[in-house]
């Protein structure tokens, strides 16, 4: 897990680089710790334990990429390719997804909660226990996709869909649906309790 160790500079309370001592807003040369990040990716298909809050990535090809432990909150993430890809344990808390594919990714115990998704597709992928509460999505795909016991709650979803998807315990509860399609998959074993339409 990444470092609960907190920045040094007074009176900042985020979590410091585990290298710096800092955080990445009080980081020198953030443009740096970006290219040290995407360089241990390329060599070891790997980013494990790192706190990144509030970074920008674009256009950057995280596919095949373990991901696991980290915390990217309040980052952005456009044009990024994340298509078999395994996330395990990551907060991307009030992120910012646009233009992104996850394809085929295998992820579990992710938290999206709050995260802006926009023209995203999940399609095909497994993302088990994973929260997505009081996200705003629209045109996103959650197609062939298993979403067992995630979590939608408090979410506005428009022009998004779940079609051939597995639903089961999954919780759409006081969520906005606009032009959400869940058909072939099992809207009768998610819970919808409260949900606008």
């Amino acid at each position: 897990m990444f470092s609960f160790e907190k920045c040094k500079i007074k009176d900042c309370h985020s979590f410091a680089i585990k290298e710096t001592g800092v955080c990445y807003h009080h980081s020198r040369n953030k443009d740096e710790v970006i290219i040290d990040l995407l360089k241990r990716k390329d060599e070891e298909k790997s980013i494990k334990n790192v706190c990144l809050v509030n970074a920008e990535f674009e256009n950057i090809d995280f596919s095949d990429t373990f991901i696991g432990f980290s915390n990217f909150a309040f980052s952005s993430f456009r044009n990024c390719n994340f298509n078999f890809a395994r996330l395990n344990s990551n907060f991307f808390d009030f992120a910012v997804f646009d233009n992104c594919t996850f394809k085929d990714t295998e992820q579990r115990y992710n938290v999206y909660s709050g995260a802006m998704i926009i023209d995203t597709d999940f399609s095909g992928s497994n993302l088990i226990l994973s929260s997505f509460m009081a996200i705003d999505c629209y045109r996103a795909k959650f197609d062939n996709t298993d979403l067992y016991f995630s979590n939608f709650s408090l979410s506005k979803l428009i022009n998004t869909s779940f079609e051939d998807s597995n639903l089961k315990r999954t919780s759409f509860r006081s969520a906005l649906l606009r032009s959400v399609s869940f058909r072939y998959s099992n809207p009768e074993e998610a819970f919808f309790t409260g949900q606008v339409r």
